[in-house]
């Protein structure tokens, strides 16, 4: 089995913040889960930046630089950040390369041959700051783009056509079949009333656009930047055997273009559907939207500079589930850094450590031989049963993309054992029951083993720490400090 996992395109007028970040990380998680279980081989994770439009333009403009020089300038900056903050892609795709032009002209001509494109007159609402046509029923009560507060503007021009309508039937059985086609079922039945509303044709083409993909067949036309950023998934795709097994995380504001356009540009050209796509949801900070206007909106470069890059990945990831809306305080962040991660995980793996060295030399505790008569015995056969069926569904969390519970999952391994350490108290009991005290660090060390198995899908950067300190079949590693205790400001 491979899986292919693909997270949205981002547009390259301004730099990453956390928003973006939660997204590439959520699925850069999810890829390390699929290749533990899969192997490296069988998983590809892409990413990338939407470069062809208008709004890149504008902001190339603004900042006073040529297009390209700007382009490549910015996409570096994206590709760069996501490698700081330590997520692994398998590709990076801008849609300005040679290969994506390839792979849209020979898509494009699939739908014209297919009789699924013409020529028309559009007259109606465009709105560039999200680069989308507009019905006056999208515009909120001042006649403005909800998400840009902007009035779009009239636009009445020449375009290509493509004929989403003949589609409509074909969209709702395909959602029928596989209910997986859009996650959580809030967006997909949302997105199945939209269908259901009546679909009309959209425009494809902009006659005169300043910079894009010109139409194979019509240089006069550039092609709607809608159109073109859906394909960068067949772009980046290695092979039709990955495809075969697409995970699209997304926003929950892109599900129409995801979920209702590019299942029918795909139909048109032949190609197999997705099976799966995944629409998360936005987070405030401290209960507002982020805006640059109201100075919060912040980066995950800075974030990660001062806690580090397991601390982004826990922090944004547990914040609410993934699927859902939520909010972010750096109070909040702060505290869950210091007390889960430094003073939760980080100190459980000290003060272990520290207490093998100290009673049993630095030697790795051994299980105690079999002997169904005795409790403590049939005590520790049971607890490792129940850390294994953790471990079970703590998998189960990951592939139902269940990200915060399955961080939970590791933080409740983690409180589990602090509550044998300061029960038992072994390094008390060690004094009148040596192998009491022993058997205690042998059950310690199992969930600390647990632990790190998780942390390498959860805590990437510091799972080698925590191995190299858990040791071997003979001896523990040396102690050491995981997480930093971090001071407020």
């Amino acid at each position: 089995m491979k899986k292919f996992i693909t997270t949205p395109i981002y547009y390259v007028n301004d730099v990453p913040h956390i928003g973006h970040a939660y997204c590439t990380l959520a699925a850069d998680t999810l890829a390390r889960y699929w290749r533990q279980k899969l192997g490296k081989e069988s998983v590809f994770f892409l990413t990338g930046t939407d470069e062809n439009s208008q709004k890149t333009v504008d902001a190339a403009a603004a900042a006073g630089e040529e297009i390209v020089p700007y382009l490549e300038s910015m996409s570096a900056r994206w590709k760069n950040t996501w490698k700081n903050i330590g997520i692994e892609f398998d590709d990076f795709i801008r849609t300005t390369e040679k290969r994506h032009h390839k792979t849209v002209h020979a898509i494009l001509n699939k739908i014209h041959e297919a009789g699924d494109i013409y020529k028309g007159k559009y007259e109606g609402l465009y709105c560039t700051g999200c680069e989308t046509f507009l019905k006056p029923s999208d515009l909120d009560e001042n006649g403005h783009c909800p998400d840009h507060k902007k009035a779009p503007k009239a636009v009445e021009e020449e375009n290509y056509f493509f004929r989403l309508s003949k589609y409509q039937d074909q969209l709702l059985e395909l959602f029928t079949k596989n209910p997986k086609l859009l996650e959580p079922e809030k967006r997909r039945n949302e997105v199945i009333s939209f269908i259901k509303a009546g679909l009309e044709d959209i425009s494809i083409s902009r006659e005169g656009a300043e910079f894009g993909i010109p139409l194979p067949w019509d240089e006069n036309h550039k092609i709607y930047v809608w159109f073109d950023a859906l394909i960068n998934y067949r772009t980046g795709c290695p092979n039709d055997e990955f495809w075969s097994n697409t995970l699209h995380l997304l926003g929950k504001d892109i599900t129409r273009f995801h979920c209702v356009i590019w299942p029918a540009m795909l139909i048109s050209a032949g190609i197999e559907t997705p099976t799966e796509e995944f629409a998360h949801g936005f987070f405030t900070v401290d209960g507002e939207k982020m805006s640059k206007s109201l100075g919060n909106v912040i980066s995950p470069l800075d974030l990660a500079t001062k806690y580090g890059n397991d601390a982004v990945r826990i922090g944004l990831l547990s914040l609410f589930e993934f699927g859902n809306d939520g909010d972010f305080s750096q109070e909040q962040f702060h505290d869950l850094y210091n007390k889960k991660l430094a003073g939760g995980i980080g100190n459980l793996f000290n003060r272990v450590i520290v207490l093998i060295h100290k009673f049993l030399d630095g030697q790795t505790p051994e299980w105690a031989p079999m002997n169904p008569e005795n409790e403590e015995w049939v005590t520790m056969v049971r607890e490792k049963q129940d850390v294994q069926n953790d471990l079970v569904l703590f998998n189960q969390y990951m592939e139902d993309k269940s990200l915060r519970s399955a961080i939970e999952e590791m933080f409740y391994e983690a409180s589990k054992a602090n509550l044998l350490l300061n029960e038992k108290e072994p390094w008390k009991l060690f004094k009148t029951d040596p192998k009491g005290a022993t058997q205690v660090f042998a059950r310690l060390l199992f969930h600390l083993k647990t632990i790190a198995k998780m942390s390498e899908i959860l805590l990437p950067e510091t799972a080698p720490k925590m191995w190299k300190m858990i040791g071997d079949e003979k001896r523990v590693g040396e102690a050491g400090i995981l997480f930093q205790r971090a001071e407020e400001g």
